[in-house]
């Protein structure tokens, strides 16, 4: 390992200077630089228009007019890239300044070699739904994290928003197909299943991003495939000389909505609307009363003395300030004949928009190639994160019920704990005062061997061991815990994930016929462990987490889990004459955590697909391409490593009592039942799918549906309470998913100095629970639902089963038994005169959207490009309802003494206020539900590409600024934080950030 770790060093400084080196000694020796012309004609000798013309290694570039001719300035030696679409790209080198070009028709997007898991295909041989996501689109863009640059771009792909610095957002593909198990996507790393977080890997080293959605192209991942499958590929070096490159961009972030907190005036307000009754005169309550003042309330001593003098303190603002993220990217590509590196290192800082939310991130990463003979490579994919999570921001409810009348210091400076009087509403400051470090190191490094048999042509072996280890260290201290008598604590966790695995592939083509083979063979195993040390009542806080021994009271916790996992897989692929096409899957998964009865598990698929362009038959004008594809497959949702294992545990209440009972002895007792034939849940699948092209490939797409049916979903099921325990796990019920995706590329305008392309791309998925326990306790022929758990049969998993709100209760209205003015009037459903549980709740809509829609668009001309993509969730009329509900404290006296957001509630002097009033508690107080639908501008840039004529001058190949936004405009009507998380005007939620951010890119 020692050695490694030197070999590796010397990699990363030796390479950078010898690079440098090589240009200062060349310094004096720059290429010259010269003027290509020419004209680009397709092979019926009629000239090409719109044809892109690139400098490789640079950004430069240029398009062919309507006659195909093109100029551009290049250095000498360097190699011109033309591309169109519809035709093969072809790499010329300069060594004339006159350059003509005859290009061949090819659909180049179908040439293109797809990840789709222990290998690669073409395009065109594929039979499933396998997306490559654009994260080139929007590079400029502010992201820490990959996930949110294919945000919106692929149809079926979900990426939740994230509101806190160095957070990670949510993932999921073609909806839930669980109901209690796991959720997770299954994320592949350079062929390596990857557990770690997606924020550790550097955005800048992705090279692609590979969707697999269907249940055929998962099978390959059998057990784990589930819930979708995101395979991962980072860059490697490419032939030729070192090529240094280095980008950054600055951005600027601030909330997406405009919540605020009522300022004192406001705050006063409210206290006369809460005591209306005495505050103003009767019996329209619209005239104050003079004899009335603030001390004839329920206001704490604090509030009463804030206001007598005159205090109107912002905790909003004091503890808020606009956040920031600047990110830095150095890197270096280059190789030899058989050698090929890529090195980079990256840095990362955020700074959030709450005080103490802050992310740090430094990578590096190291991957190499080298081609040891002409039958065997060896490389290796490594790469280093470093993340700082370091500082305790405030609690946020804390903060927002903290009263404008308090201060959070008094006139010695120091920190007033309680400032409203409440002992539950800690000062927000204190919990930014903790000393608190949270540092994360992870070592990732994939390694591999690739042998090619010569004497069989097309088969070869490859050999992966991946390895990646993840240290987490957490300490705390801070002097206000525990009763103000203090506590420290540190925290340290290792995990350690290795991979092995053995491909023995082949691919050849036998005139007409095609075939291809994969079989792997392979072993996992995860392991973990925890040391947790924490004391409160401490002596000397001084000491910080650094003098646990200090603590009165002492507490030590530990934990460790190992698991392993055995799997087989075969893919067959058949293409005859690139018309049709076949593939069958098969993968057989055994786990250590699986059950005693139920150790591996089989999936098989397949697939086939028949391009119908390709027939004599088939003759529509304009029509340059038509596929059709079918497949269908079988994925597994494992259960967890204990869930069918009976476990014990060595608490207080399982002392055993002996003698006199005087003395007691620690013991064990069950905590849970073991079930032995619990199974992994079981998702099968179809897809039918349709590719196009038409007009010279100017307008291309693909229309996928699918339906699958997972059954065996894992649930708690009661038990009678004589067996001592009240659940078991058990397989349940069936639940169906099915949805449609549409994607359509086009380019409206293709021309000498402009290109405008707009892609769209639409998703509708819908579940519905077809079954759960199968019982029918009330004999009315019908499978009852689990209401306590708000699953129906024959609605989806997100239904809103809830009171219907008609209104709110008013001053002269004849208000209802249980209820005040001021409440919600809910729907009497069965006009029996009351409200209850079993009669009055009714379906009001789901949590799910209708469906998702984004529409991308660029406008180059000349050296600038302009883009932006909007993105859009709608409801439908089924809604896509979210829980609104403001901050309700259950009391006039809370109430008075807390602060809220200035939101609209009703009162006396606002009796149209849209949400109830937070003092009062009515016999039923339901929630309200509003439409989450909207339309967001997601991302917008403004790029321009220096000429490289200019910038060689100065020794660069490449220059380009840029100036972008992210969430800057949201249409909806949804109240609150943001209709994408569904967080509302509740006092625990954060805000969504929008950026304004400015970049720079450029390469030697």
């Amino acid at each position: 390992m020692r050695k490694l770790i030197r070999f590796s060093m010397m990699i990363v400084l030796g390479v950078p200077l010898w690079t440098f080196g090589f240009n200062e000694g060349k310094g004096k020796d720059l290429p010259m630089q010269q003027t290509v012309s020419g004209t680009v004609i397709g092979t019926d000798g009629a000239p090409l228009s719109g044809v892109s013309v690139s400098v490789v290694g640079s950004q430069a570039a240029t398009s062919t007019n309507e006659a195909g001719n093109y100029s551009i300035s290049v250095q000498t030696g360097a190699t011109l890239r033309f591309t169109m679409i519809g035709y093969a790209s072809q790499d010329l080198v300069v060594s004339t300044a006159a350059l003509n070009v005859t290009l061949e028709p090819s659909d180049q997007s179908l040439e293109e070699v797809v990840v789709v898991g222990y290998g690669t295909m073409r395009r065109s041989d594929l039979t499933g739904a396998v997306v490559t996501a654009d994260i080139e689109a929007f590079r400029e863009a502010p992201n820490t994290n990959i996930l949110q640059s294919v945000k919106g771009t692929v149809p079926g792909l979900q990426i939740g928003q994230t509101n806190q610095a160095g957070a990670e957002p949510a993932i999921e593909i073609r909806g839930r197909n669980t109901i209690n198990g796991n959720t997770s996507v299954l994320i592949v790393v350079d062929g390596i299943i990857y557990n770690g977080r997606m924020g550790d890997l550097n955005p800048a080293d992705i090279e692609s991003v590979n969707i697999l959605k269907d249940a055929s192209s998962k099978a390959i991942y059998g057990a784990q495939a589930a819930n979708g499958v995101m395979l991962i590929t980072t860059k490697s070096g490419k032939k030729g000389k070192p090529v240094i490159s280095y980008s950054t961009n600055l951005a600027s972030q601030t909330p997406t909505s405009d919540m605020r907190l009522r300022n004192a005036e406001e705050k006063k307000q409210i206290i006369r609307d809460i005591y209306y009754q005495n505050a103003y005169l009767a019996p329209d309550y619209t005239q104050p009363n003079p004899d009335w003042d603030f001390s004839n309330t329920e206001l704490v001593p604090e509030n009463v003395r804030g206001i007598e003098a005159g205090t109107d303190y912002d905790w909003w603002g004091a503890l808020t300030n606009p956040g920031y993220i600047t990110n830095h990217a150095l890197t270096v590509g280059g190789g030899t004949e058989k050698t090929s590196y890529y090195l980079s290192g990256g840095f990362t800082k955020q700074k959030g928009f709450m005080m103490n939310d802050n992310y740090k991130r430094n990578t590096v990463r190291i991957n190499l190639s080298t081609d040891i003979s002409d039958w065997l490579t060896i490389g290796a994919n490594t790469f280093g994160a470093f993340t700082d999570y370091s500082g305790i921001y405030p609690n946020m409810s804390a903060m927002k019920l903290t009263s404008p009348f308090a201060t959070p210091w008094d006139e010695n400076g120091e920190y007033i704990i309680y400032p409203t009087g409440a002992t539950n509403i800690i000062n927000p400051f204190i919990a930014a005062a903790a000393d608190n470090k949270d540092l994360n190191t992870r070592i990732n490094g994939t390694f591999y061997g690739i042998v090619k048999i010569p004497q069989i042509p097309g088969l070869e072996y490859r050999v992966n061991l991946g390895n990646d280890f993840l240290l987490a260290n957490y300490y705390y201290s801070s002097p206000y815990d525990a009763d103000l008598s203090g506590s420290v604590s540190k925290s340290n966790q290792q995990r350690y994930d290795m991979t092995f695995d053995n491909i023995l592939s082949y691919d050849n083509r036998f005139g007409d016929h095609g075939i291809s083979a994969t079989f792997v063979a392979g072993y996992r195993k995860n392991q973990f462990e925890s040391t947790l040390a924490e004391g409160t009542n401490v002596s000397n806080i001084s000491l910080s987490y650094n003098s646990l021994e200090q603590a009165e009271i002492q507490r030590i916790n530990s934990d460790a889990w190992k698991e392993t996992f055995l799997y087989q897989m075969g893919r067959i692929n058949y293409n005859f004459r690139n018309t049709y096409m076949l593939t069958a899957t098969l993968r057989q998964d055994g786990f250590s955590g699986f059950s005693k009865n139920n150790k591996s598990a089989l999936f098989p698929s397949v697939g086939a697909s028949w391009v119908l362009s390709n027939e004599s038959f088939v003759s529509i004008p304009k029509l340059d391409y038509l596929r059709l594809r079918g497949t269908y497959g079988v994925n597994g949702n494992m259960t967890t490593r204990y869930s069918s294992l009976a476990r014990v545990t060595t608490d207080d209440n399982s002392k055993y009592v002996f003698g006199d009972g005087s003395g007691t002895a620690m013991g064990q007792s069950m905590g849970s039942l073991s079930n032995d034939n619990l199974s992994w849940e079981k998702t099968k699948g179809v897809n039918a799918g349709l590719d196009f092209s038409l007009f010279k490939n100017r307008v291309s797409g693909n229309i996928d549906y699918y339906n699958t049916e997972t059954t065996d979903l894992l649930w708690n099921v009661i038990i009678p309470e004589i067996t001592g325990f009240s659940v078991i796990s058990s397989n349940v019920g069936r639940l169906k998913n099915q949805g449609v995706e549409v994607s359509l590329s086009t380019t409206p305008v293709r021309t000498e100095h402009v290109k405008w392309d707009v892609n769209l791309n639409f998703a509708k998925n819908t579940n519905k629970i077809m079954s759960l326990l199968g019982e029918d306790k009330n004999n009315d022929g019908r499978e009852d639902d689990l209401i306590g758990s708000n699953l129906f049969i024959g609605k989806s998993i997100g239904t809103v089963y809830h009171y219907q709100i008609d209104g709110i209760w008013q001053l002269d209205d004849d208000v209802m038994t249980g209820y005040q003015p001021g409440t919600y009037r809910i729907v009497d459903q069965n006009n029996d005169g009351k409200i209850t549980a079993d009669n009055d709740r009714v379906f009001l809509g789901q949590t799910e959207p209708a469906y998702f829609f984004g529409i991308q668009s660029g406008l180059t001309y000349k050296n600038f490009t302009f883009r932006f993509f909007v993105n859009a969730i709608q409801g439908g009329k089924n809604g896509y309802l979210g829980e609104n509900v403001p901050a309700n404290v259950a009391s006039t006296g809370n109430f008075a003494n807390l602060n809220t957001f200035n939101y609209d509630l009703w009162s006396v002097s606002n009796p149209t206020g849209k949400y109830a009033t937070g003092w009062t508690v009515p016999q039923i107080n339901p929630k309200p539900y509003y439409s989450r639908s909207f339309v967001r501008v997601q991302d917008i840039s403004l790029a321009y590409q220096f000429n490289s004529s200019l910038i060689s001058k100065i020794g660069f190949k490449d220059l380009r600024l840029s100036v972008s936004g992210k969430n800057l405009l949201t249409f909806t009507k949804w109240d609150g934080w943001d209709p994408e998380t569904g967080q509302g005007i509740n006092s625990d939620a954060y805000p969504v950030m929008k950026s304004f951010n400015v970049g720079l890119e450029l390469s030697l």
